[in-house]
């Protein structure tokens, strides 16, 4: 007895090796696509001089969770993309994407707190950067919430450098905004910022935190009061109010420089 074969089996038989061939060029190019979200991380990594401990500590992840993102273990997916954009300080689509990546302002050159500890001292600057006499100059814009501001990444200027930043490498001044610090900083202020010494409590301290849902960062200024394993303590004077960031939004916590420190 013949057998008998529906005509829809007999289109599905003949379409199965186009869908199978479809799929093939499907996998070949989400394999190059991932391969280049991970080339861009690589890039990223480096221009920023960021390990990946560094990196880590940015996005509340682990070092080996980003070995394995690098190295293609885990993939670089939509979460994982946004999460490592908005610790950065890149738009998602300006850092995996295709065009020249933004350069990095000297304060996004990373040094490791810990290394700064262990050292003892600031980290010092390139023997050829020791002629630079100027340092930049950056702008705060209103954030979402009270007392929160974005930084631009665009210089305003670049001013002398004092004597007390002359050799520290990633040094840079903030032109203050709005009311929180008063009567310790006025709104127009210039802050003049060390990125790579230890804090110590009772500091004058730059912040950069993660919006929660990865949209984006904003920047605060602020007294550091100390920590703990899990969050920040800071405290603003106008309208006082202690503050607290939990460390795995934190992008960074950089020392203002007192005038005596300065001069």
């Amino acid at each position: 007895m013949a057998n008998i074969v529906s005509s829809e089996s007999l289109a599905a038989s003949a379409l199965s090796p186009l869908a199978g061939l479809a799929n093939f060029f499907h996998m070949i190019d989400l394999t190059e696509r991932f391969d280049h979200y991970r080339n861009r991380l690589k890039l990223v990594m480096k221009s920023r001089r960021l390990t990946n401990e560094g990196l880590a500590e940015k996005i509340g992840s682990h070092s080996v969770t980003i070995s394995k993102l690098r190295g293609g273990v885990l993939k670089l997916d939509d979460e994982w993309r946004a999460r490592i954009a908005a610790g950065v300080g890149i738009d998602e689509i300006a850092l995996f994407g295709t065009e020249p990546l933004p350069e990095p302002a000297p304060f996004e050159i990373y040094v490791s707190p810990k290394k700064a500890v262990r050292k003892g001292k600031p980290t010092k600057a390139p023997a050829s950067a020791n002629d630079n006499i100027t340092i930049p100059l950056y702008g705060l814009a209103a954030g979402s919430m009270q007392g929160a501001h974005t930084m631009s990444s665009d210089r305003v200027d670049d001013i002398p450098c004092p004597p007390g930043l002359r050799d520290v490498f990633g040094a840079y001044a903030l032109i203050t905004r709005g009311e929180s610090m008063i009567p310790r900083y006025f709104p127009g202020d210039r802050l003049y910022i060390n990125p790579n010494q230890p804090l110590h409590q009772g500091d004058h301290v730059v912040v950069q935190t993660r919006l929660h849902d990865n949209s984006g960062t904003e920047t605060w200024v602020k007294r550091y009061d100390g920590e703990d394993e899990g969050e920040y303590r800071l405290y603003q004077y106008n309208q006082p109010a202690e503050i607290r960031f939990k460390k795995r939004f934190v992008t960074y916590i950089h020392r203002v420089l007192p005038t005596n420190e300065l001069f």
